[in-house]
């Protein structure tokens, strides 16, 4: 564990890349025992919730994680260099056409997808209909991907994660609710 003071106005736990746990606590606390005790409490509770979690080691020398699957490396690219790239083809090449029939059947259709790497979200949907998706969803079974495009698709005709959104999603995806536990249970490295 470690401690970091710093001028903020509001302290946070964290977990590391490392997987190690970090607080930062605002410099003027840096004295107050008690409060130091209930964040490292709070800290040790997301650490448990984070050690729960699947950690899937997604690109090694030799392998990479494609669509759940195991694949050499040398199968993929020709260059590491240029895996981020050929990843980001790869999950807009599934993703696209998904997405084309899903606009369809909601008869609302979008403006463009990217493919972006991001650490806090796994897909997005902005107001003016541009999709977005997590390069490290490849990496997923595609059942998982699956459902992410239809959540986010859904989020073309319902901006909100209302009862009415859910109603929706499930229309498309029945099983959303084990499909989205799943999908939250993954670490990916």
């Amino acid at each position: 564990m470690e401690i970091i003071y710093k001028p903020i106005r509001h302290a946070y736990a964290k977990i590391t890349k490392e997987g190690n746990l970090q607080l930062c606590i605002p410099s003027r606390l840096r004295d107050n025992q008690k409060f130091k005790e209930q964040l490292l409490e709070k800290g040790e509770k997301l650490l448990l919730r984070y050690n729960k979690k699947n950690h899937i080691q997604s690109v090694t020398d030799e392998y990479v994680l494609l669509f759940g699957e195991q694949v050499p490396l040398q199968e993929v690219t020709s260059s590491p260099k240029k895996l981020a790239t050929e990843l980001k083809h790869i999950l807009y090449d599934y993703a696209k056409p998904l997405f084309d029939e899903y606009s369809e059947k909601l008869k609302t259709p979008y403006n463009e997808l990217k493919i972006r790497k991001v650490t806090a979200k796994w897909g997005s949907c902005t107001s003016d209909q541009r999709m977005m998706l997590n390069t490290n969803l490849v990496h997923l079974p595609t059942r998982l991907i699956q459902y992410v495009i239809i959540h986010e698709a859904c989020h073309l005709k319902i901006k909100n994660h209302s009862p009415r959104f859910r109603n929706l999603v499930e229309i498309y995806c029945p099983n959303y609710k084990l499909l989205r536990k799943e999908l939250r249970s993954f670490i990916l490295k």
